[in-house]
Order: C-alpha cells, then structure tokens, then sequence
C-alpha cells in the first residue's frame, strides 16, 4: 500500500504500547521536503522513540508510518535496508565506535552498504569531514576528541549516503551553550547546503527555536500543536506555553508524579 502524498515522512494516528504503557495515543504529522522539523516535549514522552519508529527499529502497535511512498512496518527486511539508507541519524551522544578512528567511523555506512572502492569512499569521506570542519582529525580516535567534535564527526556520518532525511536525537544533549550554538548552526547549513530535510528531537527551546522551521509539541502520546515558531509562541494551549515559558505553574506538572512513577 502506497501513500499519495509529498510528504517526506508521514505519521498518520501511529500508536505504541509497551506491556500496560501507552506511549504513543494517536501520534498525526506530516514532514515536508526541506524543513527542519523540531519535536518537543518532556523527557521520557516518546521524542526519541518516533525516531526509531521511523527507522523501523520499532513497530508501531497501530497506525502508519510513511517514508516517501513506502509504508515502513511494510516493507521487507532487503527493502527496509535500502530505505534506511536514504535516512542519516544524529545519536544523542555521538556512539561513535571507540575502536575506530574518525575517517574509518565516517566512512563504515559506505563500506557496509555500497560496493564502493577505497579510493572513493576516501574521496567522500574527506569532503564530509571538510563540511564539518573535522578534516584534520581524521586519524584521531574518538576518545581523543571532545563532545562538540565527536557531534560533528557523527553529522559526517549521517551525511556520507547523502540521505534525504537526518534524524537528530538531542542534538545539543552535554555540550555547553556556545558549543550547542555552533553545532545548531552547523544543522541548519549543512541541511540547507545539502538540500535534506531533517527532523530533530530536542527539549531545549534555545536550540529548538534556532534550528526549527516547523515545531510539533509531543504531551501525554499525541501531537498537541504543530506550526511555525512563531505560531508555537503566542499558543494559546496552556501546556504549549508553560513548556516553552519554563514556568512552575500550569498542567504539565499536574502528572509529574505520575510520570515520574511509571518512567
């Protein structure tokens, strides 16, 4: 079955379950070409989990999910492969292989995907690490790099199949503001440089209101509003504006012990 829609990816009422938790009530959005599409909500709400939806790792207890024309939880084991080549991904925390240095951490998806020659994967890995600006760390090993600089080698990376997609998990998740600011910057050049569309999971609004060009705000297993920054600012949704206010008072912590009990 087949989506006739545009949309790069799209979630259509996609629900998930774990034994007695409902993680996932109802989850609706569509992702265009070329934005750069920031989810948000409190930790543990599911952010990072959609992303694994979307790359299959995950099946949906219920609804669809749509990469281009390509149902996910549909496709066969082969087809999943090739589709998850088009879909580069940012981790939280870099997981970059310690036991490899930078070119060979960089260029491991065309090794293991492509028929490509050394000399080309060579080729393709230095421009990468040049977007970056991690060329002359090519030979470092990871633990010789600090956060900001394994960010960067991980955004090579995803970069390296020229995906039509880049997933980023937490994108500023332990680096300090300047840096954070940096790599935000980073994300949106590279992005618009390379012409892909990304969507980017993140609690930190700085970061989110830098980066996005779309917003979603994920609370208690549903999309509550989706918009443009701006729209997401003057939001008149009570949990939308305490979220992005960070104030005491409102909804949100109406379930905090709830929450915390069941995480």
């Amino acid at each position: 079955m087949s989506a006739p829609t545009p949309s790069v990816v799209e979630l259509r009422d996609v629900r998930l379950r774990f034994d007695e938790k409902e993680v996932l009530e109802g989850v609706s959005l569509e992702i265009e070409p070329l934005e750069r599409v920031v989810i948000m909500g409190q930790s543990g709400s599911g952010k990072s989990t959609i992303l694994r939806l979307i790359l299959g790792i995950l099946p949906p207890t219920g609804g669809s999910i749509f990469f281009k024309q390509f149902e996910i939880s549909r496709l066969t084991r082969r087809k999943l492969q090739q589709v998850r080549s088009q879909i580069g991904m940012v981790y939280q925390y870099s997981a970059l292989l310690s036991s490899r240095n930078v070119r060979d951490n960089v260029a491991l998806p065309l090794e293991e995907l492509t028929t490509k020659s050394r000399e080309e994967i060579d080729k393709i890995v230095d421009a990468k690490l040049e977007m970056v600006g991690m060329l002359g760390a090519k030979h470092d090993m990871p633990s010789e790099l600090s956060g900001g600089m394994r960010k960067r080698v991980s955004l090579a990376r995803a970069l390296v199949m020229e995906p039509e997609l880049i997933l980023f998990d937490e994108p500023s998740a332990g680096l300090d503001p300047v840096i954070s600011s940096v790599i935000d910057e980073l994300i949106i050049s590279l992005t618009e440089t390379s012409k892909v569309t990304s969507i980017i999971v993140t609690h930190e609004m700085d970061s989110a209101f830098r980066i996005g060009t779309k917003m979603a705000m994920l609370y208690q297993g549903k999309i509550i509003e989706s918009g443009p920054p701006e729209q997401l600012k003057q939001s008149e949704n009570p949990v939308v504006a305490q979220f992005l206010s960070g104030s005491t008072e409102g909804p949100i912590l109406e379930g905090t012990q709830d929450a915390i009990a069941t995480k």
